[in-house]
């Protein structure tokens, strides 16, 4: 299935209820040109395709050319759908999937009040970035939404609590004095924005004006950890260690969650459907600070 089907069919319920493009654009909250667009072969963003279906009197499955209330596999006509859309954009659209679950009441009990989606990506002045976060009766949602960012997580939660899966409390209070190191981010910063390779600590440290000595501390800490990848070359002068990042994605995404638990003052949206709290208790200690505690 591609987007062209998509189209034959809406020009067609479109010309069976004597609807103009004008109207169905008004109704989906769109130009009359994106209507056209999607009659010639675009596609149209799968958040608007339950109004398309509401104003025209279908079904969603008719939009996909699925008459006759016949089963369908979401999960194929969803794939289907991807791949009609243009790279690039395939993620943003599933952020407005999701979106468009949580208002319409999809991954809720109830429905939301009617937010538009976009919204804008910060609030003007101050930086602070719209959330949106959802504590559901089976995990977490939390995302941003907007033209100019848009990222979703979600957070199934498991049988046994999130606890069970959270390292030890001593390891992260290690990865973040490692952040909080002065120097650090910088280095971080320096790495990331550089093709991958090797480099030496004299190198990083006039990149980032940084004490050589301090540099080196660092990357052996980052080294201990693997976000770092080092080797030893042996020069005519003697052996030095270069270092190289391991290209650690999920930097990104710990970086900007963590922005979403710094800031202050109220988000877009907040919905909790449970009054359980978030950790069962108990498990999300090791032995030595148990026995730390207890003393």
């Amino acid at each position: 299935m591609d987007n062209k089907l998509i189209g034959e069919q809406i020009t067609r319920y479109r010309k069976e209820k004597n609807l103009t493009q004008e109207e169905l654009g008004r109704a989906a909250g769109v130009s009359t040109q994106a209507v056209s667009r999607w009659e010639n072969g675009g596609a149209p963003d799968v958040a608007l395709l339950p109004a398309i279906a509401d104003k025209l009197g279908v079904t969603i499955d008719a939009l996909f050319g699925r008459d006759g209330g016949e089963r369908v596999d979401i999960r194929e006509t969803m794939l289907q759908w991807a791949r009609t859309l243009p790279k690039g954009k395939r993620l943003d659209q599933f952020c407005r999937l999701v979106w468009s679950l949580l208002i319409r009441g999809g991954l809720t009990e109830t429905e939301l009040p009617k937010i538009d989606y976009p919204a804008q990506g910060k609030l003007e002045g101050d930086g602070r970035l719209l959330l949106s976060q959802f504590r559901l009766l089976d995990g977490i949602v939390l995302d941003v939404h907007s033209d100019e960012f848009s990222f979703v997580t979600i957070w199934p939660e498991p049988e046994a609590g999130y606890d069970a899966f959270l390292a030890p409390k001593s390891e992260y209070r290690k990865f973040f004095q490692l952040l909080a190191r002065p120097g650090c981010l910088e280095l971080l910063e320096y790495m990331y924005s550089t093709e991958i390779h090797y480099f030496v600590p004299e190198v990083a440290a006039k990149q980032t004006r940084l004490p050589l000595e301090q540099v080196k501390e660092i990357l052996e800490e980052m080294d201990e950890r693997q976000m770092v990848w080092s080797m030893v070359l042996e020069l005519p002068t003697g052996t030095v260690k270069a270092y190289q990042t391991t290209g650690l994605i999920q930097l990104v995404p710990v970086l900007y969650t963590s922005r979403c638990l710094m800031q202050r003052g109220m988000n877009l949206t907040y919905q909790s459907e449970s009054d359980v709290p978030t950790f069962k208790g108990g498990l999300w200690k090791d032995e030595k600070e148990s026995s730390h505690e207890k003393k």
